[in-house]
């Protein structure tokens, strides 16, 4: 996993042993859990922002959600995470593995594009007093 990676790498660049640090924390297995969630919800909140910029004019198409998510994928698994040593390439995965893994990527990239879309789709203005929000149009 990612987080296993990156804390095997700072254990050789920090000072004090992390055990030292970690004596009172919640167990390795749980902060490996913690660090995980977190680099995935910096990374993904991320290309969202990205997506919302470049690509989040207009309604969601299936060739946008497909093209974002074939790029997350292609980006995160077979360029920026084995150039940082931190994931084994995906053309070194079992292609179960794979097809997870792409899976998500483009469930991902769906979701972002519906948010996207549904957040274009509302006004600038102040939320709604509730019985005209009854009424409003929802998507």
């Amino acid at each position: 996993m990612v987080p296993q990676a990156v804390e095997a790498k700072a254990k050789h660049h920090l000072p004090i042993t992390p055990s030292a640090i970690l004596s009172a924390l919640p167990s390795q297995r749980a902060l490996h859990h913690i660090a995980d969630q977190l680099m995935h919800l910096g990374y993904g909140s991320g290309l969202g922002a990205a997506y919302g910029l470049v690509l989040g004019k207009g309604p969601a198409s299936t060739a946008k959600v497909v093209s974002y998510g074939l790029g997350v994928w292609g980006f995160g698994s077979f360029v920026l995470l084995p150039a940082l040593k931190i994931m084994r390439p995906e053309w070194r995965a079992k292609p179960a593995e794979i097809a997870v893994n792409l899976a998500a990527h483009l469930l991902y990239a769906g979701t972002v594009a519906l948010l996207t879309e549904e957040l274009e789709k509302q006004s600038f203005a102040q939320p709604l007093q509730y019985p005209a929000s009854l009424v409003a149009e929802t998507g």
